[in-house]
């Protein structure tokens, strides 16, 4: 018995593909109609025909108007939910974007819903209070007005985004990622693994919901930029730090899809006029981020000359060339030039590099008769220790010879085709490079917490 299926998209142009739903008003009605005839089950194109004229005349003229009206409001929650920098682009001049007035970290009327559904996270409950009984007698938590923060919420059918009264001016939004780096960052234990995964779950969705009202409300130039950059500070950095926690905790792709996002936003925004301080340091992160880009260094190439011959521009775009150019020795030392920040941003491509590096000297130095030395070899490629060169070498094949000046015996014959290292905690690349700052103050950038600082004294 042969199952029936809808006729193609060839026959009357009816069918149209799922993908299109929501884009236009149009699209919309002809989905509507595709259902409807084929709920009905047309037998030949005569009857497919027929079916179609009655279902089409069953359609209103409220109906398309419904649909027209709405059509704003369901672009733009396309727009914050699947983040498309080109559709935004596309309505950036439209007329009145919707203006936040929420002076608040989060909408009263949120922080009221999820006081009373029990969605408060343990960073924004009111210690010194506790609410009344609930049904059950247990005790409710009570938020802090001065913790609570927007969650991120996915768009859906009938959800207003663009309300006023729930979205945050641009000064709001930055005041809470001040907030949660500063204040919830900052007092973190990183060695508790525990503190961390709450910690870095509760600040990856608040900073999401916070480029969210920044999208819908069009926010650019250097009000967008000042936001972003101290969102990326913690987006560069996390990975580092929590390199140890499990996939339940910490979802490596998607946390690479909101960097790739932001660093997209970030870089319209400088497009836009206005002062931007921190433009070369953001400009040589997202080269180091995404190392390698064809497409990255060529638009750092076409950068303003200013701006390329500055001192972070020109030491990333000498480390993608180092790696386009597989000069290994040279772009380590390169990057052992790099600043805290810098090397958060890097840190994603230290195994590969390493494991490129190491198998090109085993190429090299391939003999019987030679031996390479292990703190030599520890040295080229960045490592801690000794101990951690040698464990590469023999998990590759290679001999490992101890004593007052340890070697390894290269043998190309013998090396093993196995995948990078983990990344793991480096001591020298990032941790001392860090010094006695807070991870927060690298997060947000030193030069601002000492200008905050000062401008606070000034005013006491």
């Amino acid at each position: 018995m042969k199952t029936k299926h809808p006729p193609s998209n060839r026959k009357k142009g009816i069918y149209i593909s799922r993908q299109f739903e929501g884009y236009g008003a149009h699209v919309a009605i002809y989905y509507e109609l595709k259902i409807k005839v084929h709920m009905r089950h047309p037998k030949n194109l005569d009857n497919l025909e027929k079916i179609c004229m009655e279902e089409w005349a069953k359609i209103t003229p409220e109906t398309c108007a419904g649909l027209i009206r709405s059509y704003k409001r369901r672009l733009l929650a396309v727009i914050a939910n699947k983040d498309y920098s080109k559709l935004q682009g596309n309505i950036m001049d439209s007329p009145s974007p919707p203006v936040g007035v929420c002076l608040d970290m989060c909408p009263e009327r949120e922080r009221q819903e999820r006081e009373s559904q029990g969605r408060l996270h343990q960073y924004e409950i009111q210690r010194s209070q506790r609410a009344g009984k609930d049904p059950r007698g247990r005790g409710r938590p009570t938020a802090d007005p001065e913790k609570t923060v927007k969650e991120y919420s996915r768009p859906a059918a009938g959800k207003e985004l663009s309300c006023p009264m729930d979205l945050r001016p641009p000064a709001t939004l930055a005041k809470t990622v001040q907030y949660l780096l500063m204040g919830v960052c900052s007092s973190v234990n990183f060695r508790d693994l525990s503190s961390l995964a709450k910690a870095y779950t509760f600040v990856f969705d608040r900073l999401r919901a916070v480029r969210q009202d920044l999208i819908v409300q069009r926010i650019r130039g250097p009000e967008g930029a000042l936001v972003l950059e101290g969102s990326l500070g913690f987006l560069l950095c996390a990975p580092y730090l929590v390199t140890d926690l499990p996939l339940a905790d910490y979802d490596e792709v998607l946390h690479s899809t909101q960097v790739r996002e932001s660093f997209a936003e970030l870089i319209e925004c400088y497009k836009c006029s206005g002062e931007f301080p921190r433009q070369a340091e953001f400009q040589s992160l997202l080269l180091l981020y995404n190392l390698g880009s064809m497409d990255t260094i060529h638009r750092a190439l076409q950068l303003p000359c200013a701006l390329r011959q500055s001192p972070h521009v020109q030491l990333a775009i000498s480390i993608n060339n180092a790696y386009l150019e597989n000069n290994w020795v040279r772009l380590f030392r390169l990057v052992n030039q790099l600043n805290c920040l810098q090397a958060c941003a890097f840190y994603r491509h230290l195994p590969g590099s390493r494991h490129k590096a190491l198998c090109a000297l085993i190429h090299g130095y391939s003999s019987r008769n030679c031996r390479f030395p292990l703190n030599l070899l520890t040295r080229l490629i960045a490592l801690d220790s000794p101990s951690l060169a040698s464990e590469m070498c023999v998990k590759r094949g290679q001999t490992v010879t101890a004593g007052e000046r340890p070697s390894v015996l290269f043998l190309k014959t013998a090396l093993n085709d196995v995948k990078p290292e983990r990344p793991g905690r480096e001591i020298n690349l990032v941790e001392k490079k860090k010094g006695e700052a807070s991870w927060a103050e690298v997060m947000i950038g030193e030069e601002r917490v000492i200008k905050d600082g000062a401008q606070s004294h000034q005013t006491s």
